[in-house]
Formats: C-alpha cells, structure tokens, sequence
C-alpha cells in the first residue's frame, strides 16, 4: 500500500506543481520506416487490438510489478522478434521485448508506445520499455528492471534513451536515431 500511495503521490504532485511529465520526455518525430520494422508484427498485432479507453495507473502500477515479477528469458534464435504476450502469460517469462508487449497487451489502451532504445547512453545492447500517456501525463514502463512506473523528469537523460517508438497509430524516430544510423543495428534487444 505504501508503494502504491509513492506511487501516486509523485504522480498527483506532478499534476498539481505543474510539472510536465514531458519535459524530459523525447516522444520523437514521425517516420515512415524503421530498422526494426520486420520484426515487431507481433507488436503491430497486438496495436491493432487494442481499445481506446484509459486505464486506471493503479492497474498500470500492479501490472508493471506483476511483469518485473516474471523471470527474465532471452531467446538467441530469435533476438528481434517479441514472444506473443500469451507465451509471456502463460510461461511467466520473457526478455524486454516480451515483457513490455505483454504489458501493452493487458494494458488495451491505445496511448502507449513500445519503444526500443538505450538502457544506458553507453549501453552496447538495445532494451525495450514502454512511454504510457496516462491521465496525468506521459510515464515510463520497464517491467524488466523497474517494478514501478518512471516519472521522465525523475529519469536521468542518459538513462532510457529511446532511438525508435512504435504507437498503434504511427512509427517515430528519437533523437538518437540519427547517430544509431552511424552504427550498428547487429545488437540484440
């Protein structure tokens, strides 16, 4: 109960300080097309189910911690492609791309966005998460590292650095996409 009164306290004194749950947020430009584009049908899948409604952060706040819960599985034969949010259920694992497609899923709110980024600015590995618009503004979702939502303006900028976001309506590129294209799209996520 605790965590969940943190929880909300951040949440509701944002709303009520004025502070922007974007204001360190990049939400990126529309794009036509990514380098991952072949290997999120899954995601794509799941976006064309999914309702237009708005979910409770309560929920959003137990599903996050119910998905951290869910032992971590990367799978080598397939390292771009998200497992099905029903394989995640049942199994009770997955890697970041299972985890934050199964959090979308059981979410069904069309103001998410599965995103695929940097953990860490530094970081050689690609790591997936979700940004959810909830009722007070745009927060952070990564069930597999944090058992909570992430208010952005709380979340260093070089911490969860997104390079491309996918949202039922439309494809967006990141500040950092420009300099991915320079590199190499070979790590795994």
């Amino acid at each position: 109960m605790n965590a969940k009164l943190s929880f909300l306290s951040v949440v509701c004194f944002a709303a009520v300080s004025g502070a922007s749950a974007t204001a360190d947020l990049d939400l990126g430009s529309p794009t036509s097309r990514t380098p991952y584009d072949n290997y999120l049908d899954p995601v794509f899948r799941v976006f064309r189910q999914l309702d237009n409604g708005q979910v409770d952060p309560s929920v959003v706040e137990q599903l996050v911690r119910e998905g951290r819960n869910f032992r971590y599985y990367y799978n080598k034969d397939q390292p771009y492609l998200p497992q099905a949010p029903e394989v995640t259920e049942s199994t009770k694992t997955g890697d970041c791309k299972a985890k934050s497609l199964w959090l979308a899923s059981k979410m069904n709110t069309r103001n998410v966005r599965f995103v695929i980024g940097k953990l860490s600015l530094g970081s050689a590995k690609s790591h997936a998460w979700l940004i959810w618009q909830g009722p007070q503004g745009w927060l952070i979702l990564d069930a597999t590292n944090y058992s909570k939502p992430l208010v952005p303006d709380r979340v260093s900028p070089s911490e969860l650095v997104p390079t491309y976001s996918y949202s039922p309506s439309g494809k967006y590129a990141h500040a950092t996409a420009a300099a991915a294209r320079g590199g190499k799209y070979g790590d795994h996520l």
